[in-house]
């Protein structure tokens, strides 16, 4: 299994089926799908394949993200990225290829529109010892046909974690728990994962089951009112392609990865220091590597419908996803973004975070994340003029 570093044993049972959900988006000219998989994380060998294979019935551009459960098998969550288990990634495609086939066939009209919602009690930055409560904002992509809401896409910019490391039962954890709670008749429900990389329940949970995970995404469900976007749309949908960058990101440099006589931080919470120790550990295997080639991640933008949605292939701390959303909301309004998408780089801190598991066990230099960070917001505003140059166009 993934995600915990301390497992000892692999999957053992099923608590509740791992899910892969597709949502295509289409026009005369151009279908988008997203791919959203209960699973740790999806790699570029595996994203490229179930791009090749998308094309083949008719899909012009596709992401893929997952929710970062920690509860499924290991899928190459390694920081940088490994290879896609064989049989974990054909069982993907293959789910994958059949969702879509499904999203094709139920295609109709509708519009989108974006809400936000603040959560307080759901979750909380994970390496604090005592840290202050937290108002975690919830993102929805509301999809609705006249006056029914006919699907909600929620982002939620939180570590799926309730399930314990000794859990060896698969799961989708808090992102099932959302999904069960967010359900109804007619209504059809992703879960996505958005800027998670120091937000956890780690601090707010009451216990490490499915109940809890259901407690917390009741906690999310009571919270959003999805309802049908307010105001007249000025214009078609027009579906556009993606905009992509490729980002270079410098790997640890040898000073930053010298940790053998570095004292782990003391801190009072037992579970903050194990994880603390584990992070060293990572970093020291990282230095035995030593790397010298950059790091090359796409990041990338797509405008559905006037929501703009912003595509990170890692582990984005909050601050900085929050950081896109302020930079772009001038040209690029309802800015969303998604994280642990079209591959995995690792954990991607900001330039001053304090030294932590996430710093330690990251593989690019500091000042990585301030580097995606302003390509992101290139791509969502490039992707926003996209949208008004093919309205105009259209008019």
């Amino acid at each position: 299994m993934g995600g915990y570093i301390d497992r000892s044993q692999g999957v053992q049972g099923v608590l509740d089926p791992l899910e892969v959900h597709v949502v295509t988006f289409a026009d005369d000219g151009h279908r988008f799908a997203l791919v959203v998989a209960d699973l740790i994380c999806v790699n570029v060998d595996v994203v490229d394949r179930i791009r090749t294979a998308m094309r083949g019935i008719g899909v012009s551009s596709c992401w893929v993200a997952a929710t970062h459960t920690h509860a499924s098998p290991e899928a190459g969550c390694y920081p940088g990225g490994g290879a896609t288990p064989r049989p974990v990634g054909d069982r993907l495609v293959a789910a994958s290829l059949g969702a879509a086939r499904q999203a094709m066939a139920a295609e109709g009209a509708a519009r989108l529109g974006a809400t936000r919602t603040l959560v307080p009690g759901l979750a909380g930055r994970r390496n604090l010892a005592d840290p202050p409560p937290m108002d975690i904002p919830v993102d929805t992509i509301v999809v609705s046909a006249g006056t029914d809401v006919v699907g909600l896409i929620v982002i939620s910019p939180v570590h799926p974690t309730v399930l314990p490391a000794d859990n060896n039962q698969v799961s989708a954890d808090l992102s099932g728990g959302i999904r069960r709670a967010l359900s109804a008749p007619g209504r059809w429900v992703v879960v996505a994962t958005g800027a998670a990389g120091d937000i956890s329940t780690r601090h707010t949970r009451q216990g490490h089951g499915r109940p809890e995970a259901d407690r917390l995404g009741a906690r999310v469900a009571n919270r959003v009112e999805p309802s049908p976007p307010a105001g007249h749309h000025p214009a078609v949908p027009v579906v556009r392609p993606p905009v992509s960058r490729n980002v270079r990101l410098r790997p640890k440099q040898p000073a930053e990865l010298d940790v053998p006589d570095r004292p782990t931080p003391q801190v009072g919470d037992d579970r903050i220091r194990l994880v603390l120790q584990q992070g060293l550990r990572i970093a020291e295997e990282q230095a035995a590597r030593q790397r010298t080639e950059p790091y090359v991640v796409e990041v990338a933008a797509v405008d559905l419908d006037g929501v703009t949605v912003v595509a990170v292939p890692g582990e984005l701390f909050l601050e900085l996803g929050e950081a896109i959303r302020s930079a772009a909301a001038d040209q690029a309004s309802d800015v969303v973004v998604l994280g642990y998408a079209n591959g995995y780089l690792g954990y991607l801190p900001a330039r001053d975070t304090p030294p932590c598991y996430e710093t330690y066990a990251s593989p690019v230099s500091a000042g990585s994340g301030e580097i995606l960070v302003e390509a992101a917001v290139e791509a969502a505003v490039e992707a926003a003029r996209d949208r008004d140059r093919s309205r105009r166009n259209s008019a």
